[in-house]
């Protein structure tokens, strides 16, 4: 009796063991077929990033920021809480919407500060000037002008140093936008038509704009001068300056991966989908409070003046009243053309092209 239980027992265990065999082989020509229908799928279908996982991450990670902003805002903080913590979710959503490929990080777009763990991503015509001096200050670099030099001393030393910040959530990350077209309007007023000071955008591309739009003065014989003759003076200060509509008509036919930093598009030049910014400041309309916050997050004494020469430009202040001036000559077509160019910056930081439109005078 004994000696057909143990047998019973073990032809039960080979049985089992068996089952198991075929059941693992199964799963496993599963499995291989499986991944062979995802290699050929990656070696046949244009190459994507799958952001559906990441932009899980993106907005849990969200959701951290506007809880420590509602934190903030209980300790006294004087910030619109809920204005704030709906622009964070709003670029986040945009991220998703348009399923936004990942950025390459570029380090000098970034001011980094240890001491007062501290990040920031300037960008050019947004208060760019009086933030780099902020940061050049809080490393006690004496330093009182050409501070677009600053980058090359106060941006992270590797691109592996700037991927650690970005990912330390005790790392404060500060980022500032106004409405795009402000900003090409400020842009243009400065490194183009202002020829009281050489720049290297009126250098690089006036020459360029002025051959799309005024061929005849490339018209010459040779014993007439060099070409640059009859555009730059001699210390490279413009003679012949384009107009605002000259420089848009030449911009709208540029490559956007190509522009120069006084008017690339925010969310490629700051990485944005890549980054969980913890506040933003919109210049068009920011208040004492939103600056006496980001002084506290620099872990900054706020009763000191800081920035003094905020939104203070040689030409003056370049708010909606003066942009709407230089868009009187621009045609309706080119307003909206240009308002796709710039999209994503418009839908992330919930701008309106409405206003320019009207200000467009001439039709199409």
């Amino acid at each position: 009796m004994f000696v057909k239980v143990q047998l019973l027992k073990g032809a039960m265990c080979v049985a089992f063991y068996l089952i198991a065999c075929v059941v693992f082989i199964k799963m496993r020509k599963n499995f291989d077929s499986k991944e062979m229908t995802n290699v050929i799928t990656t070696n046949y279908q244009p190459i994507t990033l799958d952001f559906s996982s990441a932009n899980k991450i993106n907005k849990k990670d969200v959701e951290l920021e506007v809880e420590m902003l509602r934190m903030d805002e209980l300790k006294g903080e004087t910030i619109d809480y809920q204005e704030n913590a709906a622009l964070l979710r709003q670029m986040s959503n945009t991220c998703t919407k348009y399923n936004l490929k990942r950025i390459p990080f570029i380090k000098r777009h970034f001011l980094y500060n240890a001491k007062h763990k501290s990040l920031y991503c300037w960008i050019r015509k947004v208060a760019s000037t009086s933030f780099t001096k902020l940061f050049s200050d809080m490393s006690n670099r004496q330093v009182s002008h050409n501070f677009y030099k600053e980058v090359d001393f106060l941006s992270p030393k590797t691109l592996e140093n700037l991927q650690h910040y970005i990912n330390d959530s005790a790392v404060f990350k500060l980022l500032i936008v106004r409405h795009p077209f402000q900003r090409l309007v400020s842009s243009y007023r400065d490194r183009i038509e202002d020829n009281s000071k050489y720049t290297a955008q009126s250098w690089l591309h006036a020459h360029s704009i002025l051959y799309l739009s005024r061929p005849k003065l490339f018209r010459f014989k040779s014993s007439n001068g060099n070409i640059l003759e009859k555009i730059f003076l001699p210390d490279k200060r413009l003679k012949v300056i384009p107009s605002f509509r000259e420089f848009l008509e030449w911009l709208l036919r540029q490559p956007p991966e190509h522009d120069d930093v006084h008017w690339d598009r925010y969310y490629t030049h700051c990485a944005i989908c890549d980054v969980n910014y913890n506040f933003i400041l919109k210049l068009d309309n920011y208040t004492l409070g939103q600056i006496n916050y980001i002084l506290s997050k620099l872990k900054l004494d706020r009763n000191k003046i800081y920035l003094s020469t905020l939104q203070r430009t040689r030409n003056g202040l370049t708010d909606f009243n003066t942009s709407c001036k230089y868009f009187r000559n621009l045609t309706t077509d080119m307003v909206i053309r240009l308002y796709k160019r710039y999209k994503v910056d418009f839908d992330m930081f919930n701008y309106k092209p409405d206003k320019y439109l009207r200000c467009a005078k001439r039709k199409n």
